[in-house]
């Protein structure tokens, strides 16, 4: 939870998790207080160890093992945001190459 004068930012779980193969989970964010002029949020995704995107309205999808973070910014200037550690798991690995000798 973030918060620097009116404007409050929750993101209610601190780590999710994805366990199927580019598989999807939806973050969501509590925004307050309920009146703010502007309720938009411009989602970004931080790869660690792992790797996904994220749309929008905060859907990540995954598309390798590992930890990331999505972050959910303000767009009305305040510079608040709020952050969650998605775990990444059982996603399937190509080949992508073979080499013949």
């Amino acid at each position: 939870m973030a918060k620097i004068g009116n404007l409050l930012i929750n993101i209610s779980n601190q780590m999710a998790t994805i366990t199927t193969d580019k598989g999807t989970y939806q973050v969501k964010a509590a925004i307050l207080p309920t009146d703010a002029t502007d309720k938009s949020l411009t989602w970004v995704i931080s790869n660690g160890m792992g790797n996904a995107t994220v749309n929008t309205s905060g859907l990540v999808t995954a598309v390798s093992n590992g930890t990331v973070t999505v972050k959910a910014s303000a767009n009305d200037g305040s510079g608040i945001s709020g952050t969650l550690d998605i775990v990444i798991t059982n996603q399937k690995i190509l080949i992508t190459s073979i080499v013949l000798t």
